[in-house]
């Protein structure tokens, strides 16, 4: 019977990502969503209590992988010394860019990147903390998690979904599906521990409720769920909606939900890994460089 850490969670995790219920999105797809969901996570509590968490002090630097729109590294910039935000759409990095000169934010290097390219030839060198928050939709966990610890120095912090996370399974419900979300934090907790590194795990509830600046936004948001609605879907769709979407006094939209989306915060001290860690050969299981 093979052990606990001969288990091949890489190989659980790409299962899981095939057999999800929502496609992988482009950096098309997360171009045309930009200024939406830059407006709509600016102010969001999942920051607050994500930086509660963080506690990041003046003088250090910090590697925002997934940056978008800035929902992090933003406020990060505010505290810190320096942030990079690395990203592979280039629309988010342009609302990035535009909220920190309309703030005055002058310590934030925006870097169009993906988990899969050659950090070293984008120019990125290792930071005090390297963070990817929300933003872990690889193919090959065990190399993006080892590429992510080897780019800090002092700590790492990881933010996953606990089950379907964002998704809303009323949404699939409405229209006749079944939500299988794919790999959540526990794949990525149990990954860490087989390569040695010893995370520690803390929670952050989301809003229960979604707010949109329009109807339109709205729709789109859970249209982005679906990827794309089947033929006799539109009804039970336009039904669901009809049922959970309420205008606001201010003009904006609300759309109800009744389950708390839930996100597990993973993170570590250098000190406390294993010794090699920062090596691309952990395990005789070669994998692909990220």
């Amino acid at each position: 019977m093979a052990g606990f850490k001969e288990i091949d969670w890489n190989r659980l995790w790409r299962e899981s990502r095939r057999n999800r219920s929502c496609r992988s999105k482009g950096s098309g797809d997360w171009d045309r969503k930009a200024a939406g969901f830059a407006r709509r996570n600016r102010n969001s509590s999942y920051i607050d209590r994500l930086l509660g968490i963080i506690r990041p002090e003046p003088g250090v630097t910090v590697l925002d992988v997934g940056a978008g729109p800035g929902t992090l590294a933003l406020p990060l910039a505010r505290l810190v010394k320096r942030v990079t935000a690395l990203d592979f759409s280039p629309q988010m990095l342009a609302e990035l860019e535009s909220q920190a000169a309309m703030e005055g934010i002058t310590n934030i290097a925006a870097v169009k990147g993906a988990w899969e390219d050659d950090w070293l030839q984008l120019g990125l060198e290792p930071h005090d903390i390297a963070v990817a928050s929300r933003s872990l939709s690889v193919d090959d966990l065990e190399s993006a998690l080892v590429k992510l610890n080897s780019f800090a120095r002092n700590r790492v912090y990881i933010t996953d979904r606990v089950g379907p996370g964002p998704f809303d399974p009323e949404v699939f419900a409405a229209v006749g599906r079944e939500l299988e979300p794919g790999p959540d934090y526990i794949f990525t907790l149990n990954m860490l521990y087989r390569l040695g590194i010893y995370a520690r795990v803390d929670f952050i509830p989301a809003e229960y409720s979604a707010v949109y600046a329009s109807r339109e936004e709205a729709v789109d948001s859970c249209r982005w769920m679906l990827d794309e609605l089947r033929p006799g879907e539109e009804k039970r769709f336009n039904a669901f909606l009809a049922e959970r979407l309420r205008r606001q006094p201010d003009g904006s939209w609300i759309l109800l939900r009744r389950r708390q989306p839930l996100w597990a915060v993973l993170w570590w001290e250098k000190s406390n890994c294993s010794p090699g860690t920062d090596s691309a050969s952990l395990s005789p299981r070669s994998h692909t460089a990220v």
